[in-house]
C-alpha cells in the first residue's frame, strides 16, 4: 500500500548511499512536467534587505484565519508585532538564493511588490534561538503542490539541534517547504535531512531520492505533511521517492526568469473624476487590463462616509476594496493557482457597484501590477451619486467571482526563530512537531456582504421614500 499521509518508516540519521544511488537510476526526466493540480506557474520570492514591520497573523490588518500573508507582513506564530532586521550578510544570501533558483521560474527580488500581488517571502536571520529544537534552522509551512504564493519562511543562526547553519542552504530549505517539497536522503540536495551544514548543498538535484520524515524533539518521526502522490509523480510513481529539482520545475516551470520591466496596460476603465450620477446609479467600476506576461493583479478601493456603507468595512480602515492576495473584503480569483490573466482582461468590481445606491461622494482608486511588481499609474476618481432613493442597487448575492485561495492549513515545515521574537520552534508545524497537508478552501472573505449591501441599499431607499 502506498504512503499517503502516514510515514511508513523511521528515518535514520545515517545516509543510505545505496538508496540514493538506486533512486537516482529510476529515471532521467519525469513524465510529469506540471504540478499535480495546475499548470506550472511562475512566482516571485522577496527577500528584504531593509527592516520591515511584521504582525502576528491573528492581528493582521485584514483577517487571514491565522495564515501568513507576505503582502501584509502577517506571520503565523509571531508572538507580537515587531520589525524584522536583516543580517549583515543579507546581500550574500540574496545572491546565493538567486543563483540556486535560476533553473526555475522564480523571480528573486529585494524590491517589495505591491501588497495585492501574491509573492513568497523569506526572512533570513543570524540570531541563535538557544531554546529551539529545529534541525534545519529553517521554518515554513509545507505547502503541498505549492499553490499558495504568499507564504513566509524564515531562518535562524542556530538552535540546540542546529549548529552554525549555512545561511543560503537554510533559506533554500524554507523555499523548498513553501514550494511543497519535503526532505530526502540525498546529501547533495538542500532538502537532505538532517542537513549537514559542514558540507552545504545549494543545488537541487536532478534525481530521485528517498523520502525522509522530520523528527520531533524526542527524535521520533513526524507524519508526512503531504500525500505521497504529490512527490512520486515526478519519480515514475515510485513509492517514497522525491525529486526536488523536477518538482520545482513542475510547480514553477523552468527558468531562467525572463526580465520584465513593462507594467500592465489599462485598456479601458469606467471611472472618471468629477462625474455626477443620478440617484440609485451603480458605480462604473469596470476595467480592462492586460499584460504581456499574462499575469495581472489589481485592487479597487472605495471610500464613502456613509455609516451604512462602512458596515461592510471588515477591517475598519474606512474603505472597502476588491483585490487579489486576500487583503480585501472581496477577492478576485487568483490568490492561489491558477492566477493567470482572466479572459478578456475583465477586472471590474461590479459587486461593489451597488454601493452607489446609497448616494453621496465616493473616492475610488484603481491599481494594477504584474507579477514582477511593475505597476501602472494609479487611477483616482471622485464620483458623486445624487440622492439615494433608487432601487437599482440590489446586488447579485451569488458571490460574484470571489475565490479566496489563501487557505494555508498545512503544517509540517521546520520552524525556527526569525531573530525577531518570531515563531518559536514547533509552534506552527516545526520539523520536530509533524503536521498536515497545506490545503486551500474556496470562499469569499465577505461572504454575501455585498449582496447584503445591495439589499440594504434597497431598504435604505425605501425608508427614505417613506419619509
Amino acid at each position: 500500500m502506498k504512503r499517503s499521509i502516514a510515514v511508513l518508516f523511521v528515518a535514520s540519521s545515517f545516509v543510505s548511499i545505496a538508496n540514493v544511488a538506486h533512486a537516482g537510476g529510476l529515471q532521467g526526466q519525469p513524465d510529469s512536467t506540471r504540478a499535480v493540480d495546475y499548470e506550472s506557474a511562475p512566482s516571485t520570492l522577496y527577500i528584504p534587505t531593509e527592516a520591515i514591520p511584521l504582525t502576528p497573523a491573528d492581528l493582521c490588518s485584514f483577517p487571514q484565519s491565522g495564515a501568513d500573508n507576505s503582502g501584509l507582513g502577517c506571520l503565523a506564530g509571531l508572538a507580537e508585532a515587531s520589525d524584522y532586521a536583516p543580517p549583515a550578510n543579507i546581500d550574500d544570501i540574496v545572491s546565493g538564493v538567486t543563483t540556486a533558483l535560476a533553473p526555475y521560474n522564480i523571480r528573486v527580488t529585494s524590491t517589495r511588490p505591491p501588497e495585492y500581488v501574491p509573492y513568497m517571502m523569506v526572512l533570513p536571520s543570524d540570531e541563535v534561538n538557544a531554546e529551539g529544537t529545529s534541525r534545519t534552522c529553517a521554518g515554513a509551512r509545507i505547502d503541498c503542490d505549492g499553490p499558495n504564493r504568499n507564504d513566509i519562511g524564515n531562518t535562524s543562526g542556530g538552535t540546540m539541534n542546529c549548529v552554525t547553519p549555512d545561511p543560503v542552504m537554510a533559506a533554500l530549505i524554507a523555499v523548498g517547504y513553501m514550494s511543497g517539497l519535503e526532505n530526502n536522503d540525498n546529501p547533495d540536495d538542500p532538502m537532505f535531512y538532517p542537513p549537514d551544514f559542514t558540507a552545504p548543498s545549494v543545488e537541487f538535484q536532478e534525481m530521485c531520492s528517498t523520502f525522509v520524515p522530520t523528527l520531533d524533539e524526542k527524535g521520533m518521526s513526524n507524519p508526512a505533511a503531504c500525500a505521497g502522490f504529490y512527490h512520486e509523480g515526478y519519480c515514475d510513481d515510485q513509492e517514497d521517492q522525491i525529486s526536488s529539482h523536477f518538482e520545482l520545475i513542475g510547480v514553477y516551470g523552468a527558468g531562467p526568469v525572463v526580465e520584465d520591466t513593462t507594467p500592465p496596460s489599462i485598456d479601458a476603465i469606467g471611472i472618471e473624476d468629477g462625474i455626477v450620477l443620478p440617484a440609485g446609479s451603480n458605480l462604473p467600476l469596470t476595467a480592462t487590463v492586460t499584460d504581456d506576461s499574462g499575469l495581472v493583479f489589481v485592487r479597487w478601493t472605495i471610500t464613502n462616509d456613509s455609516p451604512d456603507f462602512l458596515e461592510f468595512d471588515s477591517n475598519g480602515d474606512g474603505s472597502v476594496c476588491k483585490s487579489h492576495n486576500g487583503i480585501c473584503e472581496r477577492e478576485f480569483a487568483g490568490t492561489g493557482i491558477p492566477y493567470f490573466q482572466v479572459e478578456g482582461g475583465d477586472y471590474g468590481a461590479t459587486e461593489l457597484a451597488p454601493a452607489g445606491a446609497l448616494g453621496g461622494e465616493f473616492l475610488i482608486t484603481f491599481e494594477a501590477s504584474d507579477l514582477a511588481g511593475n505597476v501602472t499609474e494609479t487611477v483616482t476618481a471622485t464620483i458623486t451619486v445624487e440622492g439615494g432613493s433608487g432601487e437599482s442597487g440590489v446586488a447579485d448575492t451569488s458571490g460574484g467571482d470571489g475565490n479566496d485561495d489563501n487557505g494555508d492549513g498545512g503544517d509540517g515545515g521546520d520552524e525556527s526563530s526569525t531573530g525577531i521574537d518570531g515563531p518559536p520552534d514547533d509552534t506552527a508545524g516545526a520539523d520536530d512537531d509533524g503536521g498536515g497537508c497545506s490545503c486551500t478552501t474556496d470562499g469569499d472573505r465577505s461572504g454575501a456582504a455585498f449582496g447584503l449591501l445591495g439589499m440594504m441599499a434597497f431598504g435604505v431607499a425605501r425608508r427614505r421614500a417613506r419619509r
